[in-house]
């Protein structure tokens, strides 16, 4: 008798069971309890949350415009203030500081409309002076006049006396020369044509309002959950709290008054309210993410879900006692055998072997950290022969430690003398190179490259000088190529002695770290090997090259001080001075920069948080290019710059010392004698004459010498050429030039026409 074979009957698995039990249960709660009460509530609570949005954006549209209403009638108001109507009615100058003061006051707001004012400028072309926010100067020497006559002809052809505009563009750097001329215009405006009573105005009165303190209004008005974005009458963008807002209204149209409902990049719904400004014709969009469900509302909604809940909590019950739990049980008992808990709701089989593979992950990823901290600290020589020996052990790093071997240390150099990189940009960078490291040169037989002290140390096996040669210069051309092309940045690296014990890894690390130091200065890419007798110079501190730094700095010179602090660094690397010798060369240097900053009045605040960062840089630094752009970028420009400011507020007084000098020298004095005796450079005086005389240093003496002989003709017998002696001339002839150059007639000429008058 054949026998019939039998197929073992297949039963589906426990965790398909509970999925389809649950699944159903889950159907049958939601469509018989929720979906019709939960669409409902869903209508109705949008419809209140597009009503309650509406509501704010007119709210804070409302208040916007009350602002801007506010600015605009305070500066109407201003045509009957005295201070003003002398500035736009008289040619005023630096002589008249207390009217141009007490009119400035009123046209930068008063106190009242102050916050909302960036800048203010008169520019009256009657009598060619602009003065504003940025001092005073000619109509004529205004970088954007053309935009300003445009704005003029603008009135001729609407015939209003004040009108809102908004003008796109960026103003000019605020160091630049080109800064303190230009009208800030830039942005949102409030034009007035001046005088207000006559029919045809010659003056503009220009207020550049602060977007910023608009925005800040914006954004105190807004709900938790709601963003805004403003835009000009142009549509130009001014203002957004979330990009991702300004993108949804480029996509979408928005009528004004109007809500819409779109969404975001997550496909959750967002409702957007539009609103138009009267004032200036300002756009402004509010959109609200909030739409969750607020059931504490509604008790109806609120007992449902609670009983849903409940129907699905005896549910899951049941399922959990009647299918679950026995099989549970019996999988806990065969694997507590071997140490494993199961999570509820898995397949036993499954559970086991994702539990194998993620116990090998968490082995594999505790011996990689612990292989690269034992590299770091040996790098430190923090360990001890014993300790180098356990790690070595535990590790099972014997068979991959070469017999013999050389350290790289390899650091990243910026481009530019302008380009600096942050320690955090660094580490990131360094770690993003690690990785590409495992990626392009695998090995099993060195310890793992490590980043540390900025810098990133790894190991290279040599089995022969030539072969260990080239691999080094694989890498280096590789990194060099890939950190240019990625980074934009160019590499350095050092290179060790040979070393043939791991125990002496750390003396390795640190000649790779000499030969880095004494490698090339300049901003390019340098690979250097260490040198037995590098880094044994010593370098005397020279005070006198901190003497003239300090003058450099005081004068704001700063092309000076970067020249000095060039040859500082450079005698420090031609003559290959140690590190024990450089770093106390450089922390005295900055000391005393400190100490005169502090003795000038300027404060140590002025550097802010770099002056905390700058010495521990200098004393752990690796690339000394690298340091002595970050002396120049935290120490010196930061000087620089307030000096130059401190400088500025002074130039009245800085005028008077001017001619008080040429008075005494009676002219017979050079800029560079005068720059010597006044201890400022040469180019700042340059600038205070140009700026209170509108004249150059030559221009000036000469005027003076001309005034002098003048003097000489009239109230005195001297001769021509006692006269020429006098004022310094090697005869009298070029006396003779120098005075018909300029009067257009010649000395005697001028004494006998005084005597015939």
């Amino acid at each position: 008798m054949s026998k019939v074979m039998k197929f073992p009957k297949r039963r589906v698995k426990y965790r398909f069971r509970v999925l389809l039990g649950i699944t159903l249960f889950l159907a049958l709660s939601f469509f018989l309890f929720g979906s019709i009460l939960i669409k409902s509530y869903i209508d109705r609570n949008n419809e209140l949350k597009m009503a309650e949005l509406a509501k704010n954006t007119e709210n804070i549209l409302g208040n916007m415009e009350n602002s801007l209403m506010t600015i605009h009638k305070y500066y109407l108001a201003s045509e009957n203030n005295d201070e003003v109507r002398f500035l736009v009615e008289n040619d005023v100058d630096y002589s008249k500081v207390s009217a141009i003061d007490e009119g400035a006051t009123t046209l930068l707001g008063g106190g009242i409309v102050s916050d909302y004012v960036a800048n203010y400028t008169l520019v009256n072309f009657k009598t060619g002076i602009a003065l504003g926010s940025k001092g005073r100067y000619e109509v004529s020497e205004a970088q954007n006049l053309d935009k300003l006559i445009e704005i003029y002809e603008a009135y001729k052809e609407k015939y209003t006396k004040n009108m809102w505009i908004y003008i796109d563009g960026e103003d000019p750097d605020k160091y630049s020369r080109q800064y303190r001329t230009t009208v800030p215009i830039n942005g949102l405006d409030l034009i007035l044509f001046a005088p207000y009573s006559e029919v045809t105005p010659y003056a503009l009165v220009v207020i550049n309002i602060n977007l910023s303190q608009l925005t800040h209004d914006i954004r105190r008005q807004m709900g938790a959950f709601e963003n805004a974005a403003l835009y000009s009458s142009e549509g130009k963008l001014l203002y957004t709290s979330s990009k991702e807002l300004a993108d949804i209204i480029s996509q979408n149209e928005v009528d004004y008054g109007s809500t819409i409902v779109a969404k975001n990049a997550e496909g959750k719904r967002i409702y957007i309210h539009a609103g138009t400004a009267i004032v200036a014709g300002l756009k402004l969009y509010v959109s609200d993410e909030s739409v969750g469900f607020d059931y504490i509302n509604n008790a109806y909604s609120m007992m449902t879900i609670v009983l849903v809940f409940l129907l699905l909590l005896i549910a899951a019950t049941i399922l959990y006692r009647s299918i679950y739990k026995p099989i549970k049980r019996a999988a806990m008992e065969i694997a507590g055998s071997n140490n494993i808990i199961l999570k509820p709701g898995e397949d036993e089989l499954s559970y086991l072997t994702d539990s194998v593979k993620k116990l090998n992950s968490r082995n594999t990823a505790l011996i990689s950290h612990t292989t690269t901290l034992f590299a770091t600290r040996l790098y430190r020589d923090e360990l001890s022969s014993e300790e180098i020996d356990q790690y070595i052990y535990r590790l099972s790093l014997s068979p991959g430690i070469p017999s013999k071997f050389k350290v790289l240390t390899f650091v990243l150099k910026s481009l530019s003398e302008d380009m600096t990189i942050s320690t955090e940009e660094d580490k990131r960078i360094c770690n993003e190179i690690i990785e590409r490291l495992s990626e392009e040169f695998p090995s099993k037989e060195l310890l793992p490259p490590v980043y540390y002290a900025k810098a990133i140390v790894m190991f290279v096996k040599e089995d022969s000088e030539d072969k260990v040669k080239e691999e080094i210069e694989r890498r280096y051309n590789f990194f060099t190529q890939y950190v240019y092309s990625r980074y934009r940045m160019n590499i350095g690296m050092g290179v060790s002695l040979t070393c043939e014990d791991i125990h002496l890894a750390g003396q390795a690390y640190r000649e790779s770290v000499y030969a880095l130091h004494f490698g090339k200065t300049d901003i390019g890419s340098y690979l250097n090997y260490y040198r037995t007798q590098s880094g044994m110079s010593l370098v005397k501190y020279d005070s006198h090259q901190e003497e003239e730094m300090k003058k450099c700095l005081r004068k704001g010179d700063k092309q000076g001080a970067y020249r000095i602090l060039d040859d500082i660094f450079g005698r420090i690397v031609a003559e290959n001075a140690s590190r024990d010798c450089t770093v106390p060369v450089l922390l005295q240097l900055v000391n005393g920069i400190v100490m005169d900053v502090q003795a000038s009045g300027l404060g140590t605040d002025i550097f802010r948080d770099n002056l905390r960062k700058i010495y521990p840089e200098i004393i752990d630094y690796h690339d000394l290019n690298r340091l002595r752009k970050t002396i120049k970028f935290n120490i010196i420009d930061p000087v620089i710059y307030y000096q130059s400011e401190l400088l500025s507020n002074q130039s009245g007084n800085i005028m008077a010392a001017i001619e008080q000098l040429v008075e005494d020298k009676e002219g017979n004095i050079t800029l560079n004698e005068c720059s010597d005796i006044l201890s400022y450079h040469s180019s700042y005086i340059w600038r205070v004459l140009k700026e209170e005389k509108n004249m150059t240093f030559t221009e000036y003496v000469e005027e003076y010498k001309l005034k002098l002989a003048k003097k000489l003709l009239t109230d005195t017998d001297m001769t021509v050429g006692a006269i020429a002696e006098k004022l310094n001339y090697t005869n009298a002839q070029n006396f003779i030039r120098f005075f018909n150059k300029l009067e257009g007639t010649t000395p005697g000429k001028y004494r006998a026409s005084l005597k015939e008058a």
